[in-house]
């Protein structure tokens, strides 16, 4: 048996935040999770040129 779905709603609230808003803390751990971010990037992108090298 299926099911079809005709209508899909998604709702989100986005919050944008000022700078006075923020804390020294927070903003320290985005910095944090943005640099872990970016260097897992990188190697997954140098994983994919590796790869290619190989083929």
């Amino acid at each position: 048996m299926s099911i079809e779905i005709k209508q899909l709603l998604i709702k989100s609230n986005i919050i944008q935040r000022t700078q006075s808003e923020g804390t020294d803390d927070s903003s320290e751990g985005q910095d944090i999770v943005k640099e872990e971010l970016l260097a897992e990037c990188r190697r997954l992108v140098l994983d994919i040129m590796r790869e290619k090298e190989e083929r």
